[in-house]
């Protein structure tokens, strides 16, 4: 069997039904109430006697069915597990009770100059170019392609479709037409970095395009050649970043965001839904709008976009 297809998933699954002692020790917290047989998980909205659910401590508690719940503090309608974090606690009790399933048959596309740790998770059609590096405990979903020259950490998740180290966008006007740019660099993505599917992200054109440490990209993402992606960065879908782009670490980009070339994103920098960014963005700052600008003067511009129309027509156009 070869190295790669020593797969994690094999060890026996720990499955519903569990008791809620099980489960409130599965997650590290404390029951408080009867220790109930709980055979399935739920939304708080959508949960029956049967199920265990989490409460963000919002809304949605009083109403709910469910036979247990998560929370910071006991509920005395219902058995409580009492955590100091219970999203952290139901993702740590899904992780357990839902292993992820093995690869299905099938035989990845491996270069015989790439290297790839014997604890990687390579699922069917995934392609592995030459001189690649996937480090341990590593994940490709299907249909995963590595362009030559990729380089992936340890711990790294990217999901199905995604292309890596594909041809950077850039063309030369010459007097014959557009001269294609080659481009020599490569991806890549550091520790536990997680990328969704159908992602593309372009290689350097001579150095590298980078992927931070723990940063997490969503589906449908563009990222251009030679961009700097900060540690723990996120970007959300639709996201297109140009060429030479630098997100800082912490940034977050929501959905839609379009950033031009060269663009400077600082640390822990927000940005809303479809802001269309022209100009580099300071560190821990919220921009949004088309153009993005500061949140505040945006806010300013949107209120004002309701009296246009009697403006324009007090002006007689």
């Amino acid at each position: 069997m070869p190295p790669w297809r020593r797969l994690p998933c094999q060890m026996p699954p720990l499955l519903l039904p569990q008791r809620a002692s099980a489960l409130a020790g599965l997650s590290g917290g404390v029951l408080h109430g009867h220790d109930v047989r709980l055979t399935g998980v739920a939304a708080l909205d959508e949960a029956t006697p049967e199920d265990f659910a989490f409460f963000d401590g919002k809304r949605g508690i009083a109403e709910t069915a469910a036979g247990m719940i998560l929370a910071k503090a006991p509920d005395p309608r219902r058995p409580t597990v009492v955590v100091p974090d219970p999203l952290a606690a139901m993702a740590a009790l899904l992780t357990a009770l839902f292993p992820e399933v093995c690869p299905a048959p099938g035989t990845p596309s491996i270069h015989p100059d790439a290297r790839v740790d014997s604890s990687a998770v390579l699922h069917p059609g995934v392609v592995i170019g030459r001189d690649v590096e996937i480090g341990a405990d590593s994940v490709l979903f299907p249909n995963v392609v590595l362009y030559p020259g990729t380089r992936i950490g340890q711990r790294v998740r990217i999901h199905a479709g995604t292309v890596l180290g594909g041809d950077g966008f850039r063309y030369h006007p010459t007097a014959t037409g557009l001269l294609k740019v080659p481009h020599v660099g490569r991806v890549v993505v550091e520790d536990d970095a997680e990328i969704g599917a159908n992602v593309c992200i372009d290689r350097g054109m001579l150095g590298d395009t980078r992927i931070g440490r723990g940063a997490k990209i969503d589906n449908l993402v563009q990222i251009g050649h030679n961009c700097e992606i900060g540690a723990y960065a996120i970007l959300v879908s639709q996201v297109g970043l140009s060429g030479s782009v630098t997100v800082g670490p912490g940034a977050i980009l929501a959905g839609q965001v379009g950033v031009k070339d060269h663009v400077v994103i600082g640390a822990g920098a927000r940005l809303g839904a479809r802001s269309a960014v022209h100009t580099d963005i300071p560190a821990g700052e919220t921009w949004l709008g088309e153009p993005a600008r500061p949140v505040r003067e945006a806010m300013k511009v949107y209120a004002a976009f309701k009296y246009l129309p009697e403006l324009v027509k007090r002006l007689g156009k």
